[in-house]
């Protein structure tokens, strides 16, 4: 036997034992791990997930109960899979479910800088100053209201101009809602034509598009490092936005040396790093060292624009398909917004408890079109003991939003759209508390509370004015598209002026 023989079987050994030892070992914490289907070495389960893999949990569900644990890729993921155990975990164990996965694609786009992954307890520190510049600002305000419906009338006004052609009207949607993010974060809105602007949109969709297909790279990390041409693509959109951002928030910081800033959250958070670099040990601004490091405010911008943008300008898509498809509900929000509020006032948030019944419209679009199917990826910060069952430092964490909207014993016929589901006898709002569009626990949406008052504020306005209708030889799938966000297939509407 020479040499190389001899070294071929010695590393054939090593592999054994290595193999053998990693088996023992997850066949030990298995024992300890919440149930849950079994994989192929190193894949695990990822090839048994179907187009829609909240459909593939849904069903293991049923199997192996509403939390277990299933390997995609290397990795050890858990599954919440009803309001119980999502709420058990996201807000009963909150400090313990409350981290994000360190290698997943977006961490490692952005490093870990800004509020999506950012570590904690850095995140709870970001998050708590975010939310307290944007109230600052009039979140959920008259203010942001006026805003809002300022920016209402852009969209009508581009609508107008479609003169009841055919339209995919995705990228108006996109474009109003964007603008109001823009307004708050740098203090101003664009043109829908302004070419940075369109840019900047379709960079954002790109990016959201190439994230839908990227979950191999989070679950078999050694993709990441293999070159594809949608990751080369990924790569380029991702830095653009960012370097749109930095190069505006450079303009600020040259701008503030001389001149007052408009009001904005840009503006703003440089207040707050100027404290903390004037501050002394021990103060309160010290302790938010995460104001020392530069890269977190572009990452935090990017994070409120990207979340601000495409997730409502989703749900607003989605509610004037499930209206063209259903145009006695439609026929029956316009009703209800000419009896209580009129048709040329402007509609304002307190106007909700006046049109319940397009409160039930907006709640049913969030269940029925699970915007977010899986929400964004927890990670396990710390050992945790949960139903019995021990769930390990580092795994990862998703919640089946989807099963929680679509689960047949809260919810009778629930392919079916039907706002009626959220209201009573009496007409008043009920089963409200059974959805969860914005997720739960300390690391739901930030901009919670914006995204419901612009999707209440533009739907009304629209509804005022149009009437929406499929063309004839349109016939649109309700089934979505897989990924991060379900957005609907792409398809035209007819926007009629009603007077």
């Amino acid at each position: 036997m020479d040499t190389s023989d001899t070294f071929v079987h010695i590393i054939t050994f090593f592999v054994f034992c290595l193999t053998v030892a990693l088996s023992v070992r997850f066949l030990r914490q298995h024992d300890r791990l919440p149930p849950g289907p079994w994989g192929l070495p190193f894949v695990g389960c990822i090839f048994h997930l179907d187009k829609r893999p909240e459909k593939t949990f849904n069903d293991w569900a049923k199997v192996y109960g509403d939390l277990f644990s299933v390997r995609l890729g290397t990795e050890l993921v858990v599954i919440l899979n009803s309001q119980q155990a999502i709420k058990d975990a996201y807000v009963k164990n909150a400090s313990n479910f409350s981290a994000r996965p360190s290698n997943t694609v977006t961490a490692r786009l952005s490093n870990r800088k800004g509020l999506a992954d950012a570590p904690w307890p850095d995140w709870k520190n970001i998050r708590s100053l975010s939310i307290k510049i944007l109230q600052d600002l009039g979140m959920a305000r008259n203010s942001t209201e006026q805003r809002i419906y300022e920016e209402s009338e852009y969209l009508l006004n581009a609508l107008r101009q479609l003169n009841g052609v055919p339209t995919d009207v995705s990228h108006i949607l996109m474009n109003a809602v964007s603008n109001i993010m823009c307004s708050m974060v740098f203090g101003r809105r664009f043109d829908y034509d302004d070419q940075d602007f369109k840019d900047l949109l379709l960079s954002n969709h790109i990016v959201m598009t190439k994230l839908q297909g990227s979950a191999p790279l989070t679950f078999i990390p050694i993709l990441w490092y293999i070159p594809m041409p949608f990751k080369k693509e990924l790569h380029h959109h991702y830095k653009k936005r960012k370097d749109y951002v930095k190069t505006i928030i450079k303009k600020f910081r040259f701008a503030r040396k001389s001149n007052p800033l408009p009001e904005s959250f840009v503006s703003a958070y440089m207040s707050r790093e100027e404290e903390y670099r004037n501050s002394k040990p021990g103060s309160k601004h010290f302790l938010q060292h995460f104001l020392g490091d530069p890269e977190h405010l572009p990452m935090i911008v990017l994070n409120l624009f990207a979340a601000g943008t495409h997730t409502t300008a989703i749900g607003l898509l989605w509610t004037i398909l499930f209206l063209c498809l259903n145009q006695d509900i439609q026929e029956r929000c316009f009703n209800e917004i000419k009896d209580n509020i009129g048709l040329e006032n402007a509609p304002s948030y307190s106007d909700k408890q006046k049109l319940p019944y397009i409160e039930a419209v907006i709640m049913e679009v969030h269940r029925r079109a699970s915007i977010v199917p899986l929400g964004l990826l927890h990670a396990v910060s710390d050992d945790v003991q949960v139903y019995g069952y021990t769930i390990p430092k580092g795994t990862m964490v998703m919640a089946n939003l989807w099963a929680v909207h679509m689960n047949e014993k809260n919810w009778e016929r629930p392919e079916e759209f039907d706002p009626s589901r959220f209201l009573d006898d009496n007409g008043e709002i009920v089963n409200s508390e059974r959805i969860l569009p914005f997720s739960i626990g300390p690391r739901d949406c930030v901009g919670s509370q914006l995204a419901k008052v612009e999707f209440f504020i533009f739907l009304t306005r629209l509804l005022q004015v149009f009437k929406f209708q499929l063309p004839d030889d349109v016939h649109p799938s309700l089934e979505g598209n897989p990924g991060l966000v379900n957005a609907p297939d792409d398809f035209k509407i007819i926007a009629s002026l009603r007077q």
